[in-house]
């Protein structure tokens, strides 16, 4: 029987109760006000990041333990996942250092060439920071969003366009859409229309590339 994305999900939570990390939280730094200046270039206690590192091996684990994927080796020490299911899209894991302190930053790659679709936490200074629960919440929808079904990515020389089930996010010069909106061109690239010039793939946890 496939695994659904529920019981990708309860592993996920079940590797994460075994791992010290689960114990380091900390609350939101300022709910209710805006940041200060200051706090644009300071980061306090950098090392909590590594709730970062430790959350995604807990999604290695999950994926790798329910028979959805095997490890291999990624581009310049990345972590590659390679789907079960043939034609399916490879995921590529980079976890990487901030301010010299290993495991507290996760890009996720898709592709080949490969092209970086998220990356956790988007900036460690204080001003930034929404708390743990944000931060881990932010971690799981990126892999979510890319093995749950509804992942589309169009990449161009001069503009990459990203779609999942939650939104879409586009950088560049999206005028390269022929002229349709930018969910026109999700929609056809996940139907398995080509347009000259672009690269579109599609993934999920079961599902082939289109």
């Amino acid at each position: 029987m496939v695994a659904t994305l529920s019981d990708v999900l309860r592993a996920v939570e079940s590797a994460w109760a075994a791992r010290p990390e689960r114990g380091v939280s900390w609350p939101a730094p300022h709910p209710d006000r805006a940041p200060l200046d200051e706090e644009y270039s300071r980061v306090t206690d950098p090392e909590r990041y590594l709730v970062v590192g430790a959350r995604v091996q807990a999604w290695v684990e999950a994926l790798t333990g329910l028979g959805l994927a095997r490890r291999a080796e990624g581009p310049e020490g990345a972590l590659r996942l390679v789907p079960v299911v043939d034609g399916a899209l490879v995921l590529d894991v980079d976890v990487r250092s901030m301010d010299g302190v290993p495991g507290m930053v996760v890009d996720l790659l898709v592709g080949d060439p490969a092209v970086v679709v998220g990356s956790q936490p988007g900036c460690g200074c204080d001003a930034c920071d929404d708390g743990s629960e944000s931060l881990l919440e932010a971690v799981d929808e990126m892999f979510v969003g890319i093995l749950g079904g509804g992942f589309v990515l169009i990449d161009s020389k001069r503009s990459t366009i990203i779609a999942t089930a939650d939104g879409w996010s586009a950088s560049g010069d999206t005028g390269d859409t022929g002229g349709s909106d930018r969910r026109s061109a999700s929609r056809r690239a996940t139907s398995g229309s080509a347009h000259p010039g672009r690269r579109g793939l599609v993934a999920s946890l079961t599902t082939r590339t289109g």
